[in-house]
C-alpha cells in the first residue's frame, strides 16, 4: 500500500479484539466476510497462523494445496490461501511487510529439544492445542502454518537462514475470511533463534467488519 493513502481497516468497525500475550496462542470464530487484522505490538515478532473450516475441522488452511493453487510461493493482496479440499479460505487484503514464511512446520517441542533446550518449552504447537481446547474444539491436528512475518531468507543454492522479522510496533496484516472459520494465532515463542527476533512479545488481533 502507498504510505499516505487510506487503508480499508479504517473503514471497518471492529467485532472483536484481543492482545494475544507472547508465547501464548488464541482461537476465535469468524464469519464469512469478516476481516481479521493482526498487528505486530513492538515490532520483530512472528505469528502462527491457522484456519479451519467451522464446521469440518477436517478442511483447513493448506500450505501445498495453496502454492499448487496459485504456483508460487505464499498469496499477495487480492490472492487467496487454499483450504486441503482447495477451497479458498482466507484471503489476503493488505500486506504492508510481505515478508513470510510457508514452508515450515510449528515450533513444537522436539524442535526446542533438537535446540539443546532442556525440560518444557512454549511452541507453537501447543499453543494451537491448548487455543483450541478453551475455544471448545477439543483436540485438532497441527496442519502447516502460514508464519506471519518470519523471515527465513531462501540463499539462491536453496538453502536457508533464519533471520530476525523485518516489522516495525504497529504493523499488521489484514486478511478476509472466504468461509466461517475458526482462526487461532500463536505469538511464537521462540526465543533461542531469531525466528521471532530472539525476544518473544505480544500481537494483538482484531476481527473487523
Amino acid at each position: 500500500m502507498i504510505e499516505g493513502a487510506t487503508s480499508l481497516r479504517d473503514k471497518l468497525k471492529p467485532k472483536m479484539e484481543h492482545l494475544i500475550p507472547a508465547r501464548t496462542g488464541f482461537a476465535f470464530t469468524v464469519d464469512a466476510g469478516d476481516y481479521i487484522e493482526v498487528v505486530d505490538v513492538e515490532g520483530r515478532q512472528t505469528a502462527d497462523f491457522w484456519a479451519f473450516h467451522e464446521n469440518d475441522l477436517n478442511e483447513y488452511l493448506s500450505a501445498p494445496h495453496t502454492r499448487i493453487g496459485l504456483m508460487h510461493m505464499f498469496p499477495g493482496p487480492g490472492e487467496a490461501f487454499f483450504s486441503n479440499h482447495r477451497r479458498p479460505i482466507i484471503r489476503v487484503v493488505e500486506d504492508p511487510v510481505p515478508v513470510h514464511d510457508f514452508l515450515s512446520a510449528a515450533c513444537d517441542p522436539w524442535r526446542y529439544e533438537e535446540l539443546g533446550h532442556k525440560g518444557w518449552h512454549a511452541s507453537c504447537q501447543e499453543n494451537l492445542e491448548l487455543a483450541m481446547k478453551r475455544a471448545g474444539h477439543g483436540w485438532v491436528t497441527t496442519p502447516q502454518p502460514f508464519n506471519i512475518w518470519t523471515n527465513f531468507h531462501l540463499n539462491p543454492d536453496g538453502t536457508f537462514e533464519i533471520r530476525a522479522p523485518e516489522t516495525k510496533a504497529g504493523d499488521y496484516i489484514l486478511l478476509r475470511a472466504e468461509m466461517p472459520a475458526i482462526i487461532a494465532i500463536s505469538a511464537c515463542p521462540q526465543d533461542i533463534t531469531l525466528t521471532a527476533g530472539g525476544n518473544p512479545t505480544d500481537v494483538q488481533v482484531r476481527v473487523l467488519r
